[in-house]
């Protein structure tokens, strides 16, 4: 048997385990808090020099935290997070990273702790995070999908480091503040090239949003993002060339109308997003002309309950070669994808997509644009 499917096999044994403690909540102050996220992932690519080849994997997620509710106002959590499939060859295990080792986070085989933070929550408006914590700002729908953050979407793991503050307001409107620590080797969030934080000015980053959930007639959502990440950006591709600050507006709203007499619904949702300062094309590979694009956009088309618990999404995305920071949009690159859902109760869904990704612009030297396709088949548990 391969060693990989022994983890697998081990990491669904210490799941059981898990669960079958968190059914008996551990005291007044401590509680398990978690999730395994198991299924089958399929992809196929045709390179840009005429190569084709595919993948066929079954891949598991599992996050196992410990929260602590330490008095009214102060509470705290801990969180292990591990990946693995029967197609990694990484032999890593744990290691406590400051930044993720790849580009969408740890690679297969990895774990570390993606939680770690203490709590104060001083009255209902405001809540105040500080330490290593999931923080995500996504589009609603089917397929939940962001053109600025989104930690450990689909079975990746990435984190924030640094603080989040939280204020609601009286009227719906959610303030969100977040200052974020970047290593010199690299960001613990997706952060594409040519972003680099080597630079001592680049080391932290700051993000300020503003949505609001609270529906309005039609209007289920409705929210605007600013992200800064100062001296981050190689405008050249280079070490030695120009260094840049860089910066994101994006903007989402959303709207829902029922179908019929039953809870069946038609939402769509709009994202937009745009930088302002990008990377030079031959920086991207891209021509040798002016600066590249930093638009980017998402339309998504749903049909929630078309059946009691299952819905259906469709999704259009569109990234520029000069918009980075998106975790779920690959720059230079137009995506299509479809999304099925069946939410079995609050704590249980399985999931299947079939997903198309094309580059927009011919990379220097390339024959051809590169073209992903892609399937999954998976289930998440909550415990």
């Amino acid at each position: 048997m391969k060693k990989s499917s022994i983890k697998i096999i081990s990491c669904c044994f210490l799941f059981q385990i898990s669960y079958l403690s968190a059914e008996t909540k551990l005291s007044n102050m401590l509680s398990i808090k978690g999730d395994v996220r198991a299924g089958y992932f399929s992809k196929n690519r045709e390179d840009r020099n005429f190569s084709e080849n595919s993948t066929d994997e079954f891949r598991l997620r599992l996050r196992i935290g410990l929260k602590a509710q330490l008095s009214n106002q102060w509470f705290a959590k801990a969180r292990w997070a591990g990946r693995y499939s029967t197609n990694e060859s990484n032999d890593n295990n744990f290691e406590f990273f400051e930044n993720i080792p790849s580009g969408d986070g740890l690679r297969l085989g990895d774990s570390t702790i993606d939680e770690l933070y203490f709590g104060f929550k001083p009255n209902k408006q405001w809540k105040i995070k500080v330490g290593r914590m999931q923080t995500s700002f996504e589009l609603v729908g089917v397929a939940k999908k962001s053109l600025d953050r989104n930690d450990s979407p689909n079975t990746d793991i990435t984190w924030t480091d640094g603080l989040h503050a939280v204020h609601k307001g009286a009227n719906g409107w959610n303030t969100n503040l977040i200052l974020q620590y970047n290593s010199d080797e690299g960001a613990s969030a997706v952060r594409r090239n040519t972003l680099n934080f080597t630079d001592s000015a680049s080391r932290w980053t700051y993000f300020a949003g503003f949505e609001n959930k609270r529906k309005l007639g039609s209007i289920v959502q409705r929210g605007i993002d600013i992200s800064y990440l100062p001296s981050s950006l190689r405008k050249d591709g280079t070490a030695a060339g120009r260094v840049e600050d860089y910066w994101v507006i994006t903007g989402r709203v959303a709207a829902a109308w029922p179908v019929g007499k039953k809870k069946i619904q038609f939402l769509i949702g709009l994202e937009l997003g745009y930088a302002p300062t990008t990377p030079t094309e031959a920086a991207k590979s891209i021509g040798a002309g002016d600066d590249t694009s930093g638009f980017a956009g998402q339309i998504t088309f749903n049909l929630i309950n078309f059946m009691p618990k299952h819905s259906v999404g469709l999704v259009i995305g569109r990234a520029g070669a000069g918009y980075l920071i998106s975790p779920d949009f690959r720059e230079n690159t137009n995506l299509v994808e479809v999304r099925y859902k069946w939410a079995i109760d609050k704590k249980q869904k399985v999931e299947a997509r079939i997903r198309a990704r094309e580059d927009i612009d011919s990379v220097t030297g390339s024959l051809q644009n590169r073209v992903d396709k892609d399937f999954y088949l998976r289930y998440t548990r909550k415990f």
